[in-house]
């Protein structure tokens, strides 16, 4: 790990909007930082947290939680809420697998899943933020009638989230293999990542899919 990284660590540590998993309360989800009880939305595999920004910017009246295992890039999400004053802005440093640990039954109103890893090896199957395991925690931590958004460039793992969604019994909203040649209005799945950028540049088509269990 290079030393910016480690710097990037040690000051997201720091950071007021910045907690980790055994810092949060499970019966009041960030409520000493929200300055509203408004809903929450999760996005998991946040990275530099550009739709928790975004989305903060365009929703004072919500609140946006972005989590996420690496702490260098939380450091830029959280810093660049600082920056544009976003106090519905707050980030997680910890494994999606812990969700359940940090979110109590019927806590979050939406979860964004941009652009996670693939996985692509059938060992790590259960690895995969849409896999069997992690659609039963989401389940559990979703208010009733709770969304799902997912994206991703892999149409592989884009296959395979239909399929687990279908098999789990969830009810599919919307969906596409190729989102900008689709005519979607609601706009907040047109928020791009910095990979997000760089696929469209690079020709890559992107699948999106919007469920509810």
């Amino acid at each position: 790990m290079t030393r910016t990284k480690l710097k990037r660590i040690e000051k997201a540590n720091e950071l007021p909007n910045v907690f980790k998993i055994g810092t949060v309360s499970k019966e009041n989800v960030l409520g000493d930082f929200f300055k509203s009880t408004g809903p929450i939305t999760l996005e998991i595999g946040c990275g530099h947290g550009d739709y928790s920004v975004e989305l903060g910017k365009r929703f004072p009246d919500r609140n946006f939680i972005g989590m996420d295992i690496k702490g260098a890039r939380i450091y830029n999400g959280a810093m660049n809420a600082i920056d544009k004053k976003l106090n519905n802005v707050a980030f997680i440093i910890g494994r999606a697998e812990k969700l359940g640990e940090v979110f109590g039954t019927n806590t979050i109103e939406e979860i964004y899943i941009p652009f996670p890893d693939p996985h692509v090896r059938r060992t790590s199957e259960r690895r995969r933020l849409v896999s069997p395991g992690f659609l039963k925690l989401y389940k559990e931590i979703l208010v009733d009638d709770g969304t799902v958004h997912f994206k991703t460039d892999n149409e592989g793992l884009f296959d395979y989230a239909l399929k687990v969604i279908s098999e789990f019994g969830c009810g599919i909203l919307f969906q596409t293999k190729d989102l900008y040649e689709s005519k979607k209005e609601e706009d907040r799945s047109e928020i791009k990542t910095k990979y997000e950028e760089h696929y469209i540049r690079v020709k890559r088509k992107i699948c999106y899919v919007q469920f509810k269990f």
